[in-house]
């Protein structure tokens, strides 16, 4: 398969610059909201989801002025035993997320007082207000899709030409999980984990539907977490 420069651009674009994009959006993130700006999340929001799709919009230009078909990049719905595999495996991911749901559900104040204070710089990221907790959703699947189309789809394909699909897909989980740097240790170590599991996901099913579906629900709990941890929070000021 030839790689052309915007290839090798695009791939630096995804392994260096994008995590260094998510940490400076971080601490500029964390500036603002301690100086009292009420807009600080909504911005961060807003240009966050602007970034990914600008992303996704290179990346499918690149990839039709290459003539390169859509099921490389995972654009494609596979039948057979891959969609049993893949319809699977959401269903399961969608029953852990429902079950880890109802425990948070059932913690009282003091419980949910002390996850929200666990939550550390994250909770920075996460809505405190209903318009806020509405752009969220927005954002989450926004990251479902793009993530796992630059991710999942460029990023793995272009590692597989050099190394082959399983090395990429440790390879590409590595890198997602630096991408989410900003988030702290633990955010990486999470990160690392969903991009791998994803990955593999990706590569035994060869479509991108069913790691879009988990990732966005991934991050619509990650929101409803925090929307419900918000009130915790505030009363433990």
């Amino acid at each position: 398969m030839m790689l052309s420069s915007l290839d090798h651009l695009m791939a630096v674009g995804l392994v260096v610059a994008f995590p260094l994009y998510g940490s400076w959006s971080q601490r500029v993130l964390v500036r603002a909201t301690a100086e009292g700006r009420p807009d600080a999340r909504m911005r961060d929001y807003l240009l966050t989801m602007l970034t990914l799709w600008s992303l996704v919009l290179l990346t499918l230009l690149l990839w039709g002025s290459a003539n390169r078909p859509g099921s490389l990049l995972g654009l494609v719905f596979s039948g057979g035993t891959g969609a049993l595999v893949g319809a699977g495996a959401t269903v399961l991911a969608l029953l852990l997320l429902l079950s880890q749901w109802h425990v948070i559900n059932r913690l009282d104040d003091a419980g949910r007082a002390q996850l929200a204070a666990q939550m550390g710089s994250v909770s920075t990221l996460l809505p405190q207000t209903s318009r806020e907790y509405r752009t969220f959703q927005a954002l989450s699947v926004t990251a479902g899709i793009c993530e796992e189309v630059l991710y999942r789809g460029f990023l793995l394909w272009y590692a597989a030409v050099f190394f082959g699909v399983w090395p990429a897909v440790i390879l590409t989980g590595l890198v997602f999980g630096l991408a989410h740097l900003y988030q702290g240790a633990a955010g990486v170590v999470k990160s690392t984990a969903v991009g791998l599991l994803l990955g593999a996901l990706y590569a035994t099913t060869e479509s991108l539907l069913w790691p879009i579906l988990i990732h966005i629900a991934i991050d619509l709990q990650g929101g409803a977490i925090g929307w419900a941890l918000s009130g915790a929070r505030r009363e433990a000021v």
